[in-house]
């Protein structure tokens, strides 16, 4: 399936782009074995010589339904981009460099890639303490049970991949695999993982959380986000 998807979008830039396209890659959940349909997406990256507002617009239309089945616009750079791209992202970088097949090229552009330990460490503690202010204001609005849940659902796997960066930045070998990734950080900064691994078989059994469960879990999903803060910050 994947790769009949693939294989449709690369045709795509490759009428668009000619030459210009030097490398197609695909990574993300795909790529790891975690794909889960109605939660995943289908995450691309394009390395190009040059591109035009026209050239974007050209694609797009002809990759609406791509997009209209919830996947994300492919990420587009050149070379030079890529390499400042690292140090603004380094988490969303290195977990692009661990989990990606090279779809398309001659070399793959992101074994020349390195990433500055600092800079993982500030975007580590500057989002989780952006995410955890937002899901704090969220909760303001949407009080109930049932929005409590879906907010926690919705944000699971955005705090799972700062977890990853946390680990990273630590030099542990970071898993593939979110449960995983939960275990140990879990381990590196002593909080229960429970709630995180409940919200994860939630998500992807697509049930929803008991009514009598929501607010505890939420509780002990927020205590856990706030240690992992604490931790970086001593850092």
């Amino acid at each position: 399936m994947h790769e009949e998807t693939l294989e449709r979008i690369l045709q795509v830039f490759k009428r668009v782009l000619g030459t210009r396209l030097t490398s197609f890659i695909m990574y993300g959940s795909s790529h790891t074995g975690e794909f889960h349909e109605g939660y995943s997406n289908i995450n691309t990256m394009v390395i190009v010589s040059s591109i035009t507002m026209s050239d974007i617009a050209a694609i797009g239309r002809e990759l609406k339904w791509f997009f209209l089945k919830g996947n994300p616009s492919p990420l587009i750079f050149t070379q030079d981009e890529l390499h400042s791209f690292k140090d603004v992202f380094p988490i969303e970088m290195l977990d692009i460099m661990e989990h990606h097949t090279l779809v398309y090229g001659n070399a793959d552009p992101l074994k020349a890639i390195t990433i500055d330990p600092k800079n993982l460490r500030f975007q580590c503690e500057s989002e989780l303490k952006a995410k955890l202010i937002r899901l704090r204001q969220a909760l303001f609005v949407n009080e109930s049970e049932k929005k409590a849940s879906l907010l926690m659902v919705n944000s699971i796997s955005s705090f799972i991949a700062i977890f990853k960066g946390v680990l990273r930045f630590k030099g542990k070998n970071a898993p593939a695999h979110k449960r995983d990734i939960l275990h140990e950080i879990a381990q590196l900064v002593e909080f229960d993982p429970a709630p995180f691994l409940r919200l994860l078989e939630i998500r992807e059994k697509k049930e929803k959380l008991k009514k009598s469960e929501s607010f505890r879990t939420l509780e002990m999903y927020i205590e856990g986000i706030t240690k992992v803060i604490n931790f970086i910050e001593k850092e």
